[in-house]
């Protein structure tokens, strides 16, 4: 793979980081991704569809968003009535609501797939450490998330995919 085509696949996957890196310090540190930041990455996301596909986009992305904050939030409650806690934090919930708008509904499978998977391997680095882990471990979800935006952002330029 050239220079060119890698820093043309890489570069769009970076363009979220100025609001994800804040995001995953925040939930790392105090367990809560703030409104403000995933409203922004909202926006910045809309703003990127409709630069990219005009209003439609914007219209599309925002619908899409709407569609997965649902779907989210559905999972989040069947969750806490299944377990009888909460797993799945509003935050969260709002943050994969705006990456829906990079990355559309048909990103979400690889997003989630890729915060799922680095989260279950830092678990399971914690555990090699030593470190007590459980069922009911606390693990914000927000960096994992984050980093799942970014490897779904960069397999859909990879593969051509429209994002």
């Amino acid at each position: 793979m050239s220079a060119a085509l890698l820093a043309g696949a890489v570069l769009p996957a970076l363009l979220p980081l100025p609001l994800t890196l804040p995001a995953s310090l925040i939930d790392l540190r105090q367990r809560i991704i703030p409104d403000a930041l995933n409203l922004a990455l909202l926006v910045l996301g809309l703003a990127v569809a409709a630069w990219r596909d005009g209003a439609g986009g914007a219209g599309l992305g925002l619908l899409e968003a709407g569609l997965a904050y649902g779907l989210f939030r559905a999972l989040r409650a069947g969750h806490a009535r299944l377990s009888g806690r909460i797993g799945l934090g509003l935050g969260d919930v709002k943050f994969v609501a705006a990456a829906a708008a990079w990355t559309g509904l048909a990103g979400l499978p690889v997003l989630i797939l890729a915060a799922s998977l680095s989260a279950l391997a830092a678990v399971g680095l914690a555990a090699l450490a030593g470190r007590p882990v459980g069922r009911t471990t606390v693990l914000p979800f927000g960096p994992f998330l984050a980093f799942g935006l970014h490897a779904a952002l960069l397999h859909a330029t990879l593969v051509g995919a429209a994002v």
